[in-house]
């Protein structure tokens, strides 16, 4: 039976996360909210608010295709959002990155989102017609993909990934009635320091829902902590603009530091 209410499936929905978060809000603005997680222990409280709640693991194909089938048979074969928020980040200097946990983040960052996105686009698409209020995928990036952050460079690289993968579909997709939006994510924490996940959630909410819900609007959003400035920094500024914040924010403008880190680099060629 087709849920008369316009539907969303969101993916990395765990407590206190920004997919907990996003998944009230739509709520809120009156959908009806599919929200996942690798573990449905964490959605308990969602579920008390009538969200329905479904176990995902993107890195899974056969855990993509299970739930696909469960949406199905709940909206009778349509999807009206798709909002791929699932990710995870792993720090560590390029050169000494592990590659085996760098792998498994570009399987949960990259390519569980791509599995996603072929795996409901049908649906998506059965959702298309000649409204001004088509089915949207909401694809979540970082500020980090255009802010070259030191000790992260696999995460960067997974987000500028999404980004580019995520534009270039927008173009693919808009033949077919398939909206896309990019959502280049600040900070966004529960510290002081950072805009907390539910001020995030309303801000993107209010954009895809209320304010930019047609074609050609509100296709990229820079919300969260920094993220405005970042895109002014990157639009107008030259390449190597952020160079010296990044360098100081890791300590990588004190002499003291680089003596250490070359030093350290010479000592492991000798070691070989």
């Amino acid at each position: 039976m087709t849920s008369p209410k316009r539907s969303i499936l969101i993916t990395g929905c765990s407590l206190g996360g920004v997919g907990y978060a996003l998944a009230l809000e739509f709520a809120a603005h009156g959908m009806r909210v599919f929200a996942t997680a690798r573990s449905t222990g964490s959605l308990s409280t969602l579920e008390d608010k009538g969200i329905e709640t479904f176990a995902l693991d993107v890195t899974d194909s056969a855990s993509i295709a299970t739930l696909r089938d469960e949406i199905v048979r709940r909206t009778g074969g349509k999807l009206d959002m798709l909002f791929n928020n699932a990710g995870t980040m792993y720090e560590a200097p390029a050169i000494e990155a592990d590659p085996t946990r760098t792998r498994a983040m570009f399987d949960a960052n990259v390519f569980g989102l791509f599995d996603m996105v072929s795996t409901f686009t049908p649906l998506l698409l059965a959702s298309a017609s000649n409204t001004q209020t088509p089915p949207v995928i909401i694809n979540t990036s970082s500020v980090l993909s255009r802010l070259p952050f030191a000790f992260s460079a696999a995460y960067n690289a997974s987000k500028a990934a999404v980004a580019t993968y995520s534009d270039t579909l927008r173009i693919e997709l808009d033949p077919l009635g398939i909206k896309v939006v990019t959502v280049f994510m600040g900070e966004v924490a529960t510290n002081l320091m950072s805009q907390k996940p539910e001020d995030f959630a309303k801000q993107i909410v209010e954009e895809v829902v209320v304010k930019s819900p047609r074609y050609g609007q509100g296709e990229h959003l820079w919300k969260g902590s920094n993220a405005v400035l970042v895109w002014f920094l990157n639009a107008i500024g030259w390449r190597k603009v952020f160079d010296s914040t990044v360098k100081k924010t890791v300590g990588l403008d004190q002499e003291k530091i680089r003596k250490s880190i070359f030093d350290k680099g010479q000592a492991s060629v000798k070691l070989e």
